[in-house]
């Protein structure tokens, strides 16, 4: 008999009995197809100098684009990548999420639904896409805790992200693990990866560990390499390690090219982060970037001699549960290419598309010489000293082509520049680039095709039908339950809670007061103040404190020593009462009672009984779709008549909610000069900063009359008859029905068919 085995493309042959003639010669068949095999398992050579990556020996120039998976979900994903292909991205970057994957200890693992990163990778791929693979394991990505999973807190003697023993043991033990569960989609192995990062903007906070930071630094890139993986490293904004391709993250970062090259010149310049974008706290306006800005950026990248150029975010989505950071809105849109619910943002979408082919089309001059080009002399063409003109060219068959990139960095109230530039006057507006091929205007930045574009548009749809609402209102206090902790003073509430809830009875980020059982009043930060109303008798009542998280830090040092909840004296009045004794208990009693999962667990009021506009109150709304919705079609609660709390679709956490107004609106968005600033161009100011609430498709039962039921946690006050579930309007997916069921459509139509317009 005859045993093979195979690894890694190694064949071994054992012969377990003496062979005979006749087994020889399946010995001889099995080896050819065997080896057959081997030879379609396509393996590439990931190297890189200065001017850029080469796949197999070639030269490649990457347009990447950020894509979180969890952020999104499996039924998104496939046109996701494709639109992003469509738009001339060839590499998706993303992270990993430690804490998604480990939420509670090192031995439990969760790849389910949108944590299934082996899926996503797999739809990169078959998109022909490349992957930069982002490992951490801290990512930021205002990503609750910076994706470090919480259960970490309690390992003795661990700081996190320094050279300490407890944390390099667990960073180690888990970059193992991901590495080898993931070694097939690597490129060494014929896989899309052909970019992983460790660590990641460590060189920002390097100084606050002193000397054991750089130690750490050191170590973690001598880690990764110790993997194997067959492909190159990077660390982004680590200027001060050899051994992996120091990377840049901004807004703009054209001019961190030349002293990157002055330290590393074997390096390539990458610009792994720009912000397409910004953030947005609840209570802030909607930040947005001009496309202008955008486009103006990325040519300035190019012209300089960057070869790798990634969107942050190119698909920003939703940061569904508790993942997000402190007091981020659920939605992470981004102001991206792909908005929140995976449509195109326009203008933006189209004129990065265009720029992308001009880019790639050319890309074969840009790389051409394998030298970055230098600016030319131009004080022969004019004297305005905002111009910067470089030039890339080939000789292909005899024939010079060339590719020039003109630039004109002056601010917007300067006037544009006219310049003879061979033989043909051009004129440079300011805060532009002019891309030309042999001396022919192929992408001006300045110049972006405004069309009509529903971003964040609703519209009731006749199809959604509200069945039944329904209250049941959460016991005030800690009560006798078996979870409650008793102590002299106050303790740090994430050591109760293990970041498994937001909320605990007693005790920063937002607290509660009630005496008696009657609600008092709320605050938000530390310190909190608390005026009580003075009608209460003399005698004893009981003082009950609800705290909450809203979520932990994501970008910062020692994170390891984070603290939340009554860390400092308590005083009623003017006598301290922090060493009374104090009752606690993690989880609202619907959490501990599972009403986010099975709802029919509780006794809910309906009709009369329905408690409206009252605190800490749990809603269950029932609702179906009536009829067939198209594929495409995406939905969003619109809270509007809520305050503030967190959502459960059909057992999903879409996450927390805030009606809270926004504000911030007031610095313009005058970017030139200067350059844009995430506080700058902000809209949507004097109304709620997040008020509809993505509901992917996958979370939802669209067949036809089929029963969804929505729980929602209400903390302050709310109307739950003013919940609807709404459909996302784009205008180029409506049909009859809708159209002729919304008035709102016709109005849109009609402006479009009277200016001659078109989508």
């Amino acid at each position: 008999m005859i045993h093979l085995a195979m690894e890694q493309g190694i064949v071994a042959i054992f012969l377990l009995e003496e062979e005979e003639e006749e087994e020889m010669n399946n010995l001889v068949v099995i080896i050819v197809v065997l080896l057959l095999f081997i030879n379609t398992i396509k393996s590439d050579i990931v190297e890189y100098d200065q001017r850029s990556l080469k796949i197999n020996g070639e030269r490649k120039l990457m347009i990447s684009g950020s894509i979180h998976y969890p952020r999104s979900t499996p039924s998104m994903w496939p046109s996701l990548i494709k639109k992003s292909k469509d738009a001339g991205i060839n590499m998706i970057e993303t992270y990993v999420f430690w804490n998604l994957h480990q939420p509670n200890n090192s031995q439990e693992y969760n790849f389910e639904g949108n944590a299934n990163i082996t899926h996503f990778l797999d739809l990169c791929q078959q998109e022909g896409l490349y992957v930069h693979l982002r490992i951490g394991p801290y990512v930021c990505a205002e990503w609750n805790y910076g994706g470090i999973p919480s259960w970490l807190r309690n390992i003795p003697g661990i700081v996190f992200r320094d050279y300490n023993q407890p944390w390099m043991t667990e960073m180690a033990s888990w970059m193992t693990f991901i590495v080898n569960y993931l070694k097939p989609y690597f490129a060494s192995n014929g896989g899309p990866i052909i970019l992983a990062q460790v660590e990641n903007e460590y060189g920002w906070l390097e100084n606050e560990y002193g000397d054991s930071g750089k130690l750490y630094a050191e170590w973690a890139i001598s880690f990764a390499k110790s993997l194997n993986i067959g492909i190159p490293w990077t660390m982004c904004q680590q200027n001060d390690i050899d051994d992996a391709i120091n990377t840049c993250n901004g807004f703009y970062c054209h001019d961190w090219i030349q002293y990157h090259f002055q330290v590393y010149p074997n390096q390539p310049a990458f610009f792994t982060e720009n912000w397409a974008g910004w953030i947005q706290y609840y209570s802030e306006g909607v930040p947005h970037r001009p496309t202008e800005d955008l486009l103006y950026s990325v040519a300035r990248w190019f012209s300089r001699g960057g070869s790798l150029m990634n969107y942050y975010m190119w698909h920003g989505g939703t940061t569904f549960a508790r993942y997000s950071s402190t007091f981020l809105t659920n939605s992470y849109d981004y102001d991206a290419a792909l908005d929140e619910y995976g449509y195109e943002a326009e203008p933006k979408y189209s004129a990065l598309a265009q720029l992308h082919s001009v880019l790639s089309q050319y890309s074969y001059i840009l790389l051409s010489s394998g030298e970055v080009a230098r600016p030319v002399n131009i004080s022969n063409i004019t004297t305005c000293n905002t111009i910067e003109i470089i030039q890339y060219n080939t000789t292909i068959n005899g024939t010079l082509e060339t590719i020039t990139f003109v630039t004109n960095f002056g601010v917007s109230s300067s006037a544009p520049v006219q310049l003879n530039w061979n033989g043909q006057t051009i004129t440079v507006n300011p805060w532009s680039v002019l891309i030309l091929y042999n001396n022919q205007t192929v992408i001006d930045t300045s110049y972006v095709k405004q069309q009509y574009s529903a971003q964040k548009e609703f519209y009731q749809s006749k199809r959604v039908k509200n069945v039944l609402v329904s209250s049941w209102t959460e016991p005030i206090g800690v009560g006798n339950y078996s979870n409650v902790v008793t102590a002299n003073l106050p303790s740090e509430q994430l050591d109760l809670t293990l970041d498994q809830t937001d909320y605990l009875c007693n005790a920063d980020d937002m607290i509660y007061i009630y005496i008696d059982g009657e609600y008092q009043s709320w605050s938000r930060g530390s310190p909190a103040h608390f005026v009580l109303d003075t009608k209460f008798g003399i005698g004893t009542h009981k003082l009950s404190i609800l705290s909450l998280t809203m979520g932990l830090i994501s970008y910062g040092s020692h994170f390891e020593s984070y603290k939340r909840g009554l860390n400092g004296t308590v005083t009623l009045g003017t006598q301290d009462i922090t060493n009374n004794g104090w009752s606690m208990r993690p989880y609202l009693v619907g959490e501990m009672q599972g009403i986010q999962s099975n709802p029919h667990l509780t006794s809910w009021s309906i009709n009369n009984e329905l408690s409206i506009n009252q605190p800490l109150t749990w809603y269950k709304l029932n609702l179906i779709i009536q009829s067939e919705i198209q594929d495409t079609s995406s939905f969003a609660l619109d809270m509007i008549g809520m305050n503030k709390g967190f959502i459960i679709v059909n057992g999903n956490s879409i996450g927390r909610y805030w009606l809270t107004l926004g504000w911030g609106c007031g610095s313009g968005c005058n970017y030139t000069g200067d350059g844009y600033q995430g506080y700058l161009c902000r809209t949507g100011c004097g109304e709620p900063s997040e008020r509809y609430y993505h509901v992917p498709n996958d979370y939802l039962y669209l067949e036809p009359n089929q029963l969804n039921e929505i729980i929602v946690f209400e903390e302050l006050s709310g109307d739950p008859n003013s919940i609807q579930l709404v459909q996302r309007y784009v205008p180029y997916q409506l049909d009859q029905t809708d159209y002729d069921n919304n008035l709102e459509f016709q109005r849109i139509f009609g402006w479009l068919k009277k200016n001659n317009k078109s989508f």
